[in-house]
């Protein structure tokens, strides 16, 4: 855990340079090691081929002749490099290729008692100073008689070298290491260098500064994807920041009507309304109905924001649509309304929301024109289609994909409207979220002068 904690606290560059210096250093240990137990496999595998040979050869020879002679060396019994003595039961020597060599006693006094793994353990391994060898024993009668045959073979006289080879490894081992740390830190900083632009991008940026982007290069590297995605991250970023600025500004400047109308009747109210009963009753009225209009717009502020946020409670239940539509048209009283209905169409979603969503259609079309307002339905399979059709001023073309924005407003000059300024309000903007939580499409054809008509296809 205390290695965990400190590996959390390095940086990013410093664990890819200490990670990529560990695995290199391993598998250079790895090698070194591997190397060095096959050099000892051969060296150690040639002794014990020569000795096993050798052995065979001497027993073959020992069955065909009556006394223990020369003829084991003239007849080729004994491989070149083997020094092979014969003692007798009372172990004295009868044939020595090498009488100069050690006598087997001192010779076996070198013995080594834990040879390593790759050692053939029917073979005493002799380790001296500076050599390494390999002793074999072999019980054989010859013409009659019992005797003791010797094998002696050397592995190698180059311990020392061995050794020093060994060190050598290690110490460029040690070097690869510290090689290894100072590439992987060159290595992991130029790698990281984007992300440390990301970094400082990232730290610079504030509300002022929403429109500084990372440098996105040609070539399509994980890197550049992660610039790309950065800078893409930050439009939306930026995007929603303005939207939220303009939302704020607006909502402020919506709210500030009411107060503003309620203050000044209460003003009125505290200089004439305790004497004049005509001042009382207009101001009451006006402060009644401007505090209905800021609930109003209260209430729906906060509907999108619990609608933004995920947290807007909705109880879907079956329904059927004509009853859904026949309510909402029913909520205006309005004579202004044809409404057609068509074959029952059942469906699953939350009434009163829906019912929210399409009164603000209708109230978008009586608003907007003089004449007749027609809602009809028509069923095709698993989906219904509803529209709702006026004969009014129509949208301009380049307003149709911002009518469902919040507080979007229209200058009534570019709608041949003179006379007024014309207001979209929350209301679109609300039925588009309800309409998104439904999965219910919707399509807009207009046309300035002649009329709107918005399609909303409901599936079950």
């Amino acid at each position: 855990m205390g290695l965990l904690k400190i590996r959390r606290r390095w940086k990013l560059s410093t664990q890819i340079a200490l990670t990529y210096a560990l695995i290199l250093f391993a598998a250079v240990i790895v090698i070194s090691a591997a190397t060095t137990a096959g050099v000892y496999y051969l060296f150690y595998h040639q002794a014990e081929r020569v000795i096993e040979r050798s052995t065979e050869r001497a027993a073959q020879h020992a069955a065909e002749v009556a006394t223990v002679d020369e003829t084991f060396f003239s007849s080729g019994a004994v491989m070149p490099g083997v020094i092979f003595r014969v003692t007798n039961e009372a172990g004295e020597v009868v044939l020595d290729s090498n009488p100069h060599f050690w006598a087997n006693e001192k010779l076996l006094s070198y013995a080594r008692r834990n040879p390593p793994f790759w050692a053939n353990r029917a073979f005493t391994l002799i380790e001296t100073e500076n050599s390494l060898l390999y002793y074999r024993e072999v019980p054989l009668t010859v013409g009659g008689n019992f005797y003791h045959f010797h094998f002696i073979r050397t592995i190698t006289f180059e311990k020392k070298f061995i050794r020093r080879l060994l060190l050598t490894l290690f110490a460029i081992s040690i070097l690869g290491l510290g090689l290894a740390v100072w590439s992987g830190h060159v290595l992991g900083r130029k790698v990281l260098a984007p992300l440390t632009r990301v970094t400082e991008t990232a730290r610079e940026i504030s509300a002022g500064t929403m429109n500084r982007r990372l440098p996105v290069e040609e070539a399509g590297d994980e890197v550049n994807e992660l610039s790309a995605a950065f800078n893409k991250m930050l439009d939306r970023l930026e995007e929603s920041f303005t939207q939220q600025q303009k939302f704020i500004a607006d909502a402020s400047h919506e709210l500030r009507t009411p107060v503003t109308v309620i203050r000044g009747y209460v003003e009125l109210l505290e200089s004439y309304g305790a004497t004049d009963a005509e001042i009382f009753a207009e101001s009451t009225a006006a402060i009644g109905n401007s505090a209905r209009n800021m609930q109003g717009l209260i209430e729906n502020l906060l509907f999108l924001a619990r609608a933004d946020q995920g947290t807007q409670p909705m109880k879907k239940i079956p329904l059927e649509l004509g009853e859904v539509l026949k309510a909402a048209v029913d909520s205006f009283n309005s004579q202004r309304i044809e409404f057609t209905e068509g074959e029952a169409f059942e469906f699953t979603g939350e009434a009163e929301f829906l019912k929210k969503m399409f009164a603000a259609f209708i109230d978008n079309a009586l608003t907007f024109s003089e004449g007749q307002v027609i809602v009809s339905v028509k069923i095709f399979g698993e989906t219904a289609e509803v529209k709702i059709s006026d004969s009014g001023i129509g949208i301009a073309p380049e307003n149709l994909d911002k009518i469902f924005g919040r507080f979007f407003k229209v200058d009534a000059a570019r709608t041949n409207h003179d006379d007024e300024k014309i207001s979209a309000g929350l209301g679109l903007s609300i039925a588009k979220v309800i309409a998104d939580q439904h999965g219910i499409g919707i399509g807009v054809t207009s046309k300035l002068g002649a009329g709107t008509t918005f399609t909303l296809t409901v599936p079950r």
